[in-house]
């Protein structure tokens, strides 16, 4: 039973939450299960409501979204504003939040007042490809909806059809599972720079951790918006996923497969505890560029306190 189909049940058997948690690395296949779902709730079989669901123009439904780094406080603002009006053409209101994670902490806190006392008959549906950036007390006020992981290597070839080369593909791949996303992003930077810049400076980490303190300032000329370096962060992780991969034999799963070699000697000279800890630090490094903390502060203390 895949997803949508139990959302369905759900639905039929009125078993309807306030708010769900969409999770799992297949943007695009999330935000389509959470507008078919919202047109569902809706409009149950009503095409010409369901065609406004589609194009955002229904006056019960809000999409929520934004291309920066950070979904502002007042575009959450608008939306609480927005719900706590009573439904135009049905019994229910509906909203949906893209890359939940991209809130700023006054923005979670503002949603999450909103969904500790929600108006009746409005229904959250949180999309998110880092739930763990989120606040636990969010989690705990929604119902969890797990999506199953992406193939990673069907949207690197997707990405390569696209005239992007196999390794800035690659690179991508850790950072973002939605093709226009990726394209555009591609479109607007070097990316084959930032990824050497990236694999320099991991392999720093790894054996001078001095002079990656240094290289720092190297990285972050490359990295020199907050997206890139969110999708540096991104791929500094994989990086180290990648030596985890290695250390139990899982070399198909790799994102840096021209690096195969060279990782496989790291995995042997690291522990388990040792690539855990690395994996705390890049997550509390996310947390903190998302709260605006300098990146070059955030980026030296994961040398500081990663691997050692």
């Amino acid at each position: 039973m895949d997803e949508l189909e139990r959302l369905t049940k759900a639905y039929q058997s009125n078993k309807l939450s306030h708010a769900y948690l969409f999770e799992g690395d297949d943007g695009q296949t999330m935000q389509q299960v959470a507008i078919d779902f919202s047109k569902m709730i809706l409009c149950g079989g009503e095409d010409q409501c369901q065609l406004k669901v589609e194009t955002f123009n229904h006056p019960d439904f809000m999409y929520v979204s934004s291309e920066e780094t950070t979904i502002k406080k007042d575009q959450i603002e608008q939306l609480v504003h927005h719900m706590n009006q009573l439904p135009i053409e049905g019994n229910y209101k509906v909203y949906i939040i893209e890359s939940f994670e991209k809130l700023t902490i006054q923005g979670e806190n503002s949603i999450l007042k909103f969904l500790e006392e929600p108006p009746d008959n409005t229904i959250a549906i949180l999309l998110t490809t880092k739930p763990e950036q989120i606040l636990d007390t969010i989690h705990s006020r929604c119902q969890h909806v797990y999506f199953k992981p992406i193939n990673k290597l069907n949207f690197i070839d997707r990405l390569v059809e696209r005239e992007i080369t196999r390794p800035v593909a690659e690179l991508l791949s850790a950072y973002t599972t939605q093709i226009e996303t990726a394209v555009a992003l591609n479109e607007d930077s070097d990316l084959m720079a930032l990824r050497k810049s990236i694999i320099k400076w991991c392999q720093l980490i790894l054996k001078n951790r001095s002079m990656a303190l240094i290289a720092v300032v190297d990285l972050l000329k490359q990295a020199k918006n907050r997206r890139l370096q969110l999708l540096s962060l991104a791929a500094v992780n994989s990086f180290f996923e990648d030596i985890m991969h290695a250390k139990v034999g899982l070399e198909e799963a790799m994102i840096f497969q021209d690096l195969q070699v060279e990782i496989k000697q790291y995995a042997q000279n690291l522990s388990y505890n040792q690539i855990v800890l690395m994996f705390d630090q890049l997550t509390e490094a996310h947390k903190k560029l998302n709260q605006n903390v300098n990146p070059t502060l955030v980026f030296e203390q994961i040398v500081i306190k990663g691997v050692k």
